[in-house]
């Protein structure tokens, strides 16, 4: 096989594989997402990551670290939430789309979601789900909820998106903050409907 019928063949093979939208908002536990993007690409599926501006300046100060560098080493398709004409932006791509997770969602764009002000790639990806139906899963990491982010988290619930807090279970007897990250990622996994052994499943 010559090199040019191997990069046809690769580029062949690459487009066939589902792929998955990943979300990353500024809220805390930015951590959840990079894991999430790393297992994703592990599990062969092309990625394609949405970093919003405020998700950059809380990996910074959480994480210490330049988030698209990090991303850099699973994907070579990642956007800013401010390219808004990116192709997620386009409801026809989610054809061969399998769903999104937004991973960890912020309560700002959770309101933008349920209001359908698509102000930003990533608010504007999400909204595109609900119109075609695809599995659209919301990780918020927020603590107390108040009725305002209540009342928006039920009506995405309503519309077909999964409301997912990151509350890590403790059945598991997690013995490391790997542990805790990779449940809520193994749920955030079984939401998709992709299988996976990430975290160990309750049994009595």
């Amino acid at each position: 096989m010559d090199e040019r019928v191997a990069k046809e063949t690769r580029a062949e093979n690459w487009n066939k594989k589902k792929s998955i939208i990943v979300g990353i908002t500024g809220a805390s536990g930015i951590i959840y997402g990079i894991k999430f993007v790393e297992k994703l690409v592990e599990m062969n599926y092309k990625v394609y990551v949405i970093v919003s501006e405020g998700a950059k300046k809380v990996a910074e100060r959480e994480n210490e670290f330049n988030i698209l560098q990090i991303l850099s080493n699973y994907t070579s398709n990642i956007f800013s939430e401010k390219d808004i004409d990116a192709p997620p932006s386009s409801s026809s791509f989610t054809v061969t789309t399998k769903g999104m997770a937004i991973i960890p969602c912020s309560i700002k764009t959770l309101a933008e979601i349920a209001n359908g002000i698509a102000s930003n790639l990533i608010s504007r990806t999400a909204i595109n789900m609900i119109r075609t139906r695809k599995k659209l899963v919301l990780v918020i990491r927020e603590t107390p909820l108040g009725p305002l982010e209540l009342s928006n988290a039920l009506k995405l619930s309503n519309l077909g998106a999964i409301i997912l807090p990151a509350s890590p279970a403790f059945y598991t007897k997690p013995k490391s903050i790997d542990d805790i990250i990779n449940f809520i990622i193994g749920k955030t996994l079984d939401s998709l409907g992709i299988s996976n052994s990430v975290y160990k499943r309750w049994t009595r």
